[in-house]
């Protein structure tokens, strides 16, 4: 969770979006288990992750992570990415976004003439020739270019000579990935000549400045154009000494791996039923620590009037409520809280008055900028900026309630089953009613 005052400016990259739906049954002591909670958690906040902090090597260590558990569930790419990473730049930056720079037989292409596509997030080694298999086509004007390639296993190169259609484009404005993403890299190259030799190499002032929103679906059954989205920030404070002569990792195991675990294991549940009636969508956003950037960047990417509910999870793992109660922010401003309050009748899981609305806990999580769209998008949460180790180095795996975690991630699945299944669809949010507050 954020502090009041973190800075709100970012920087809009451009994008696009689609979705997918699914259903829960009734609440189940079998899964999610509380081992598997541990050995997440325990990952999320080892020292070795040195505290998840912005613009850290060790927050894209925790991404990938959470990008292979995404990819052991079965999880499909959000439309129109190569993978499950979708990047954006937190600190800002020239309007020109030059990512990658190509050599073509020693002399460098304007970065219109190609495109560079590649699933796994960060910077890479150079590449040349060698590294892929050369198809020479006659154009690329058409969306579903890549639909002829989806079995290839290499690195792909597709080159093309001819003059295209657009006399002021090299490519269309909008080429589709195919469905499952890409296991491969793709190249692609418009040039006069063929590629005796070629370097390509990635721009490290790009690379080392950009962040990932790490984006994963399950299409719906019979209503895939309404959106569940679960959502957690999976970054923290990193390492600040302060003066400090022993702990400097603020490990941020309640803040939020607690959030993260509960995402992880919702979308491993999903997947395996696999009865979704609306799409489903698991987001693990960065920047939530510098003022909500990532989920600020992604709402861009998305149509929030096929959003018909946000959950978000922040802070789960101590039970600062009460063992096995939480609290659901913004109670009173759309009717999913006491959706959610209904079925959860049926856990062990208890809904508790929270904090007072002048914390703002509503407004200080992911599921603000959504709800700033008129979503209604609310986080749940255990505990809040009062418990004692908030944003502290003793906020470490030793303080998390293992058992109080593993029972709302199962009472979370048990919650949203009406709404994954199509029976119920929450009020929408008024935005103008929210500023007022």
């Amino acid at each position: 969770m954020i502090f009041e005052n973190s800075r709100k400016n970012i920087f809009i990259v451009a994008a696009l979006f689609v979705v997918q739906p699914f259903l829960f049954g009734q609440y189940s002591d079998e899964s999610p288990t509380e081992k598997e909670a541990a050995r997440i958690i325990q990952f999320l906040a080892s020292d070795s992750l040195k505290g998840r902090g912005n613009g850290s090597i060790s927050l894209l260590k925790a991404g990938l992570f959470i990008g292979d558990e995404f990819k052991k569930s079965g999880l499909r790419f959000f439309p129109g990415n190569a993978g499950y990473y979708i990047p954006f730049r937190p600190f800002g930056g020239s309007n020109t976004v030059v990512k990658d720079v190509l050599l073509w037989n020693g002399k460098k292409l304007p970065t219109d003439a190609f495109m560079y596509f590649h699933p796994v997030p960060g910077n890479y080694p150079p590449m040349d020739l060698s590294d892929f298999t050369v198809v020479k086509i006659d154009s690329f004007f058409t969306e579903e270019i890549l639909e002829n390639y989806k079995q290839v296993k290499n690195n792909l190169l597709l080159w093309s000579d001819l003059p295209q259609p657009d006399k002021e484009n090299y490519f269309p404005s909008k080429i589709n990935i195919p469905t499952g993403g890409l296991s491969y890299n793709v190249l692609m190259v418009c040039a006069s000549v063929a590629p005796g030799s070629i370097s390509l190499s990635g721009v490290n002032n790009y690379y080392s400045n950009v962040e990932y929103n790490i984006v994963a679906m399950l299409p719906g059954k019979s209503k895939p154009q309404e959106v569940i989205l679960f959502s957690a920030h999976y970054d923290h404070e990193g390492v600040f000494n302060r003066g400090r002569k022993k702990d400097s990792i603020l490990n941020g195991a309640n803040d939020n791996a607690s959030g993260v675990t509960a995402l992880i294991m919702l979308a491993e549940f999903f997947a395996k039923k696999n009865d979704n009636e609306r799409t489903i969508l698991f987001c693990a956003f960065a920047g939530e620590e510098l003022g909500l950037l990532g989920s600020k960047d992604f709402v861009n990417y998305t149509d929030p009037a096929s959003i018909i509910a946000g959950i978000n999870m922040e802070m789960i793992g101590v039970p600062q409520y009460g063992k096995n109660n939480i609290y659901i922010t913004g109670f009173a401003h759309s009717s999913l809280p006491k959706i959610l309050e209904k079925q959860l009748a049926s856990t062990p899981v208890k809904v508790k008055t929270g904090p007072s609305e002048e914390k703002e806990l509503f407004k200080r999580s992911d599921n603000f900028p959504f709800v700033e769209k008129g979503v209604p998008a609310h986080s749940i949460m255990s505990s809040d900026d009062d418990d004692k180790c908030y944003h502290q180095p003793c906020d470490e795996i030793k303080r998390i309630n293992i058992s109080h975690l593993a029972t709302v991630i199962k009472a979370i699945a048990a919650s949203v089953e009406t709404l994954i299944n199509g029976q119920e669809t929450p009020t929408r949010i008024n935005p103008k009613e929210i500023k007022k507050d």
